[in-house]
Formats: structure tokens, C-alpha cells, sequence
């Protein structure tokens, strides 16, 4: 594998919790050697032999002890390497990255550049490069043993805050740190004279250790911001809805507030489903990939649990479809999605309410009934009650048919749906029609059979 193609990506732990130093320290050890043969490092070791026969490693000439890091709470949680710091060939090593540190900022930018890790409308190339040069000087100053200036300690912070704000991916942002590593590294390379390089391969640890707790501190910063954006982006899509579906109709300019908040277009096309508020929870459910991605909308209106979305965006019925609600289509604009969402609260509350998802082609003769009921009461009753005059049985079976085919509109396909002959279906057609009056084969009187069938009490 060429140094090129090496993997560069170690894992920082949870993000949630604290990067271990000791888990850093064991990662980067079982890491060292291939690094170092990868990045052009020669390791020299000798052994010697103990007194009972076993081999110990024996350090080249000028190299410092290792020490384990360690980390210093009242320093914000930055590893120190005490060994480090006692090196005066590694102090002075680290001591000309500061004066070469243009140059080095340089090649960072040129090997970024070459990546193309972020999305050039989201970081502005002077943003890069300051970061590149507080982020690389902070670094050198860890790496030195130095006392961070207040700066350098908040640096991880604002820079996983402000990347999360720019949208970049955690992901590239993780690769971007860790690219200073290889920078650093390489001008570590160029810059050790003989008496430095051994202290060169002693520190490739802790080198590792400086930078991977940083991309640690990065990460959890950002992941805090990431949470956060997404409480406060859920509150405003709350307080949007609210507006939309709450209360009176918005107003004009009050819709093209709230279209922009939730990222849709005031004059789209939109369908909707409500259910009733007891069934909200299997709704979210059903709902719920499409409500964590913003594809859909949901919220509560008064007695009812409303889902809305663009129309050919998403669709839900498949897994509303045994639910009882209302699904409402081809909405135009977002005004009449608060206009919609009235009118299937009203149709929930309907008798007899609907027992599954169902549109308005079938709720209208059910709200029909209802209207007529309350400007002619007693009308639905008069006509239906010669039907009462007849045994159950007979009842229910003329019921039955006049139901199949004001559904099917063909004798032949109600003969099939009801198990009988289609000279049955006729005789029962006629004798609906003598006790009401309603002939259901024509259009006229089959839109009034449906309408009072329809009706609270009529026949079942």
C-alpha cells in the first residue's frame, strides 16, 4: 500500500463521552510502526539481553523515556507528554515549526484543496486558511508542552460549532483535522537534522495523541451544536405549524412566513391526512421515517392529528390505510392546507365515523345526510321507513344489493359481490324502488339512495 492510500482515520470513541487518553495512547501505538514505515521513517533499534536470557528493547542514543500523557482537567482536558517536554531535541524541533508555520499553513491549503472535502459555497477560502493556521499553531503549542492561550483552548469548540452551522459533514470535517497530522509530520520530516531524528521517531505517539484528541474535542463539539440546531429547528417547525393550524385562517403574508420556515412553496400542492387524536401515537409510528426527514408534516388540531405533505413528495395511505381518518387531496397552496385541516376535523366527527383511512368521494353522501338531516329533519326517516315494514332477512338483503351496486353501477358485478343471480339482484333493485321511490339505476335517484343510506339509523 502506498503512503497515499494509508488510512488515516482512527476511532475517537463515543461521541457522547471524553476521548480517552489511554485509548488514544493504544491506538497509536499499534499505529507507529506502520506510520512510520508510510511516511519514510527508517526505525533503528537494538536489543540487549537481560540477565535471565530475554530480550529488551534498547533505546537509540538521545532518546527520551517515553511517558504515558496524561491529562490536566484545570487545563480543559489537554494531554501533556511531560517526557516531551524534558527533550531538548524535540523542543527545539517543534520550537522551527513556528518559524516555518506560513509555509506549513501553505501545504495544508494545497493538500486540502486537492481533497475537496467541503463544499466550496460553504467555507470561504480565508476561513480555511485562518483555521488552518490557529488550528496548526494550537497544535505545535500542545505538541511543545506549552500553556494554551484562551484561544487555543476554545478553538476545538468554535470550530465544531461553526462547521455545524456551514453544514459541512462530520465526516470531512474529522478527514480535515486529521490532515494536519500528515502535514505536520512531513515537516517534521524535512526539518530533523541526525541529533533530532531520533527524538523524531520517539514522539510519533504523542504526535498522534496531540491530534487525535483535538479531532475528539472537534467531534463532540460539533455533535453538540448538530443536537442543538436540531432542537431549535424542531421548535420553529412546531411554532409554524402551530400558526398554520391553529386558530383562525392565516392571513396572505403570514402563509408565506410559515411556507418559508418549513422549506415548501406557499403555492404547492399538498394532500392530508387526519386521524383521530386518540390514534395519534400509530400515526407518528407509521409516519416516522417520513416525519424525521422533514418530508412530512404533522400536528394536532383540535380534536384530530393532522399529517400533510407535498403532493408527489411522499405518500402515506399504505400505511394509514387501516387507521380511521380523513384523506384529503390535491390541496392548492398551504392556505388551503389550514382550510383542510377544518374540514377533517369535521368529517371525524361525522356519524357514522369512518372505520378506515378514507377521501372524500366517500364521505360525502355521510355529510350530506347530516346537512339534510338538520334543514329537513324527519326526511331521511320518511323515506326509509317502508323499509321497516319488511321481515329483517328481506331487510337487509335489498339493502345489501342497493349498497353493491350503487357501488359497482353493474347488476352483474353486484350478483357477484352479493352470491346470488342477477334476476335476484333485479327483483331486489325493484323492490327498493317500490318502497322508496328511488329507481338506483338512474343517476338522479342514485345519489339520493346514497345520500340516505348514508344517514345516522339507516339500514345497515
Amino acid at each position: 500500500m502506498r503512503p497515499a492510500q494509508m488510512p488515516t482515520r482512527l476511532a475517537v470513541g463515543r461521541a457522547s463521552s471524553p476521548v480517552s487518553t489511554r485509548a488514544l495512547s493504544m491506538i497509536a501505538s499499534m499505529r507507529t510502526r506502520c506510520l512510520l514505515l508510510l511516511l519514510g521513517v527508517s526505525i533503528q533499534s537494538g536489543h540487549r539481553y537481560s540477565d535471565n536470557g530475554s530480550a529488551a528493547r534498547e533505546r537509540p542514543p538521545g532518546v527520551c523515556k517515553r511517558t504515558v500523557p496524561q491529562e490536566r482537567p484545570d487545563r480543559g482536558g489537554i494531554v501533556e507528554d511531560p517526557g516531551a517536554a524534558r527533550s531538548p531535541e524535540w523542543v527545539a524541533l517543534v520550537d522551527r515549526l513556528d518559524e516555518e508555520m506560513d509555509g506549513i499553513v501553505d501545504d495544508f491549503v494545497r493538500a486540502f484543496g486537492e481533497r475537496s472535502l467541503y463544499d466550496r459555497d460553504a467555507v470561504p477560502a480565508h476561513d480555511l486558511r485562518d483555521t488552518a493556521d490557529a488550528t496548526l499553531r494550537m497544535l505545535v503549542a500542545r505538541m511543545a508542552g506549552r500553556t494554551p492561550t484562551q484561544d487555543e483552548a476554545a478553538l476545538a469548540t468554535t470550530l465544531g460549532v461553526r462547521r455545524a452551522r456551514q453544514g459541512v459533514p462530520l465526516d470531512a470535517l474529522l478527514e480535515a483535522v486529521r490532515l494536519d497530522f500528515r502535514v505536520l509530520w512531513r515537516w517534521l520530516q524535512r526539518l530533523a537534522g541526525d541529533a533530532q531524528r531520533a527524538a523524531l521517531v520517539d514522539q510519533v505517539e504523542w504526535v498522534l495523541t496531540v491530534v487525535e484528541q483535538y479531532v475528539g474535542e472537534v467531534q463532540q463539539s460539533f455533535l453538540r451544536e448538530t443536537a442543538a440546531m436540531q432542537r431549535d429547528a424542531r421548535l420553529a417547525t412546531e411554532r409554524h405549524l402551530a400558526r398554520l393550524l391553529s386558530g383562525d385562517a392565516p392571513s396572505a403574508t403570514a402563509v408565506e412566513g410559515i411556507a418559508q420556515g418549513l422549506g415548501v412553496a406557499a403555492d404547492a400542492e399538498f394532500d392530508l391526512i387526519a386521524v383521530p387524536v386518540d390514534r395519534i401515537e400509530l400515526a407518528q409510528r407509521a409516519a416516522a421515517a417520513a416525519l424525521a426527514a422533514g418530508a412530512v408534516f404533522g400536528h394536532s388540531h383540535g380534536d384530530a392529528y393532522c399529517l400533510f405533505w407535498v403532493r408527489g413528495e411522499e405518500r402515506l395511505t399504505d400505511e394509514l390505510a387501516e387507521l380511521p381518518g380523513v384523506h384529503l387531496q390535491r390541496l392548492a397552496g398551504l392556505s388551503a392546507v389550514a382550510g383542510g385541516a377544518r374540514t377533517a376535523l369535521a368529517l371525524l366527527t361525522t356519524t357514522p365515523a369512518p372505520q378506515r383511512l378514507v377521501g372524500i368521494d366517500e364521505l360525502w353522501p355521510v355529510v350530506a345526510a347530516g346537512r339534510l338531516a338538520e334543514l329537513v329533519p324527519g326526511f331521511v326517516e320518511l323515506r326509509l321507513a317502508p323499509l321497516l315494514e319488511l321481515t329483517d332477512y328481506q331487510r337487509d338483503a335489498i339493502v345489501e344489493t342497493v349498497r353493491a351496486f350503487l357501488e359497482t353501477g353493474s347488476v352483474h358485478a353486484t350478483s357477484k359481490r352479493v352470491f346470488c343471480h342477477r334476476n335476484t339482484v333485479l327483483n331486489r333493485l325493484a323492490a327498493f324502488r317500490e318502497r322508496t321511490g328511488l329507481d338506483v339505476q338512474v343517476p338522479v335517484d342514485a345519489a339520493l339512495a346514497h345520500v340516505l343510506l348514508a344517514a345516522d339509523g339507516a339500514p345497515r
